[in-house]
Parts: structure tokens; sequence; C-alpha cells
């Protein structure tokens, strides 16, 4: 079964890019409420076709304060261009972008000297086949759970793991739920996660992001394909996993009054094929070049 799936998405990610006429848009949310901080909600627009990547992220904070802090609500993004051999970056707020060669980024050991607004929230969604230990990518690096993890070991004394035998729709794709309750002296920490075989389409986008990082000279390293897994690794446990790649996850520490202490929801809000469309992969003209974003 696993080699049908591999076979398949290797014919697929061909067609795709022998065409030049297909591209893939993969939209993702984020949630999060905490303490101090407040809710935080952050949408992620993936686009990838044939030599070309983008990723724009908008971020809306809800508290007043953490918002002036901020610099209020925030709309930015990247495009590589393998064609050009381009990376860009830009601020669709304060409408500027500034550029860099791949030959300049290779020039630096693979790493980029512009740098754009990081991505701050914790996001899955990794491989199937990659070990749950493994962080984003530097210029993204939104892990936001190992060390975390690491620091509370002392505090997780057990857990409790369960397995849906039926299966959910999310997004149009058909997931397996996997609810993990871990428990220690602060407080269980509930998480719900909800896994696809179905992963084409996430595949081609995470490997058209690695083959343009990888060309600059760059490491593309993915995001966790489990928040529960990794926890569970790192404190020596065994435990009972299912195939595929997270597409939603739910994760909620509840504190002495039962309430809600910490929550944060992400998920796949749609993954799509789509006619290819170049302006998708080109910032607005009305936008001005600067050396370096602020």
């Amino acid at each position: 079964m696993k080699n049908k799936q591999i076979i398949f998405g290797l014919l697929f990610n061909g067609l795709i890019a022998q065409s030049g006429s297909n591209q893939i848009v993969v939209e993702e949310t984020m949630f999060m409420d905490a303490p101090y901080v407040g809710e935080i909600t952050t949408t992620n627009i993936k686009y990838a076709a044939d030599g070309l990547y983008r990723e724009e992220t908008q971020m809306e904070v809800g508290s007043f304060f953490i918002r002036m802090a901020m610099g209020g609500n925030q709309k930015y993004g990247s495009i590589l261009d393998g064609k050009k051999e381009l990376r860009t970056i830009y601020n669709l707020k304060e409408e500027e972008y500034a550029q860099e060669n791949f030959e300049g980024i290779r020039n630096n050991d693979g790493t980029p000297t512009l740098k754009g607004m990081e991505n701050s929230f914790g996001r899955g969604g990794g491989n199937s086949n990659q070990d749950s230990n493994d962080s984003e990518e530097d210029e993204s690096n939104d892990n936001g759970g190992e060390d975390e993890s690491n620091e509370n070991n002392e505090d997780n004394v057990g857990f409790e793991r369960t397995i849906s035998d039926n299966f959910e729709k999310i997004a149009g794709f058909k997931a397996k739920k996997v609810t993990t309750k871990m428990m220690g002296n602060q407080g269980p920490v509930l998480i719900e996660e909800w896994f696809t075989i179905d992963t084409t389409l996430f595949q081609y986008v995470s490997d058209m992001k690695t083959e343009l990082v990888v060309s600059y000279g760059g490491k593309n390293q993915q995001s966790p394909r489990s928040f529960s897994e990794m926890m569970l690794k790192n404190q020596g446990h065994e435990f009972e996993s299912v195939d595929g790649r997270m597409i939603k996850y739910k994760m909620e520490r509840k504190d002495d009054d039962d309430d809600d202490g910490f929550t944060m929801l992400w998920q796949i809000k749609s993954a799509k094929k789509m006619p290819f469309n170049r302006s998708d992969f080109e910032i607005p003209k009305d936008h001005k070049k600067v050396d370096k974003l602020d």
C-alpha cells in the first residue's frame, strides 16, 4: 500500500512539473489563546509550482497591548524563484520588499542574509516517515514544542492514548483521530491530532520548497509530524502510531480551576490543485524595494 502511494506521488509531482500549467495552494490556520498574551490567529497560505514557492502569513492579535507592542497586525511573506534564482521577502502592511540572489546565499554558507518576519506559531504536518524530533528550517523555526517538553520531562509521569477506528472529514480529506493525554504535576495536557494518508498535494508543496532551499545551499528541515509523538519519545515512552500526515491538531492545558489555561489549534483549511497563475508568485507592483525590511 505504501509503495503504491509513493509511486502515485512521484507520478503526480512529475505531471505538475512537466506541464507547468498547474500549481498547488494550501491554506492553514493557527489559533492560540494563552495567559498574558490573549488570542492570536494566524493564517498561512503556501503556493507551489514548477521552480516556484511562495508563503504568505497574516497575523491578527486580539490583545490591544500585545498588538501595539508588535506594531499592529502583520501580513508578510517570502517568494523563492528557482528560474530567476531570486529570494524575495515582503511586508504587505508597509508595502515594501527586499531581494537577494541565490548565489549570494550560497556564498553565505546557504544562509539568507535578508531576514523576514519569523513565523512564531507552532505548526504540524511533517512527513509520515520523518523523525518527530526534526524542526523547521531556520528561516521559519516554528517548532514551539521540543524545548518545552524537555523542560517539563520531570513533571510528565504518564499518558493515555486512544486511536479512533473511524474516519473524519478535515478540509475534504479522510483523517483518523489520535487523542493523547499527558499527565503531570503542572496539570494534564490534552493533544488531539488528525492524520490523513492522502498526502500527495502536501508532499508536492513540501518537496518544492525543499528543492529550492537546497538549490541555494540551505537546509529545509520539516516540522514535527506529531507533537504528541515528539513529547512521548522525549520521555522514553512506547506508543502506538498511525500512518500519514497530520492535518489538524488541538493542544490544551487545564489550570487548577479546570478552565482552559492554554489552547492551541492548527489545521489545514484547504489544499487544491489549480491552474497556474504567475501573479501568485509576484509582489504588487506598487510596493517599494528596500535594502532590508525593518
